[in-house]
């Protein structure tokens, strides 16, 4: 599946928010940057940690991200002990996973 991110960028995405979500947390990539067609756009993520984050936890991934990267960034979380939304079913059906690359 193509995506508009750099190996770099994917790897900073995921130790980054791991380090905030926890090192088991799961990493989504979804929305416009999976399309090779389209340019600009915020780099969206769904994140599901192992253990609850808070809101708190959540913005501070945001904020850290958006240094790093200098672009925008929308997370949206899945905690273990909230029932999955409808937006969280579609943003996870269309989604990539990301992982570190070497």
């Amino acid at each position: 599946m193509p995506m508009r991110l750099s190996t770099e960028q994917i790897n900073t995405i995921v130790t980054t928010s791991r380090a905030v979500a926890g090192l088991d947390a799961i990493i989504w990539l979804y929305g416009s940057r999976l399309d090779d067609t389209r340019h600009g756009g915020d780099i969206d993520l769904l994140i599901e940690p192992v253990e609850t984050i808070s809101l708190l936890l959540r913005a501070r991934i945001k904020m850290l991200l958006e240094q790093k990267l200098s672009l925008p960034v929308d997370v949206l979380v899945k905690n273990p002990d909230t029932a999955e939304s409808p937006f969280v079913s579609i943003a996870r059906a269309q989604a990539k996973l990301l992982e570190i690359t070497p």
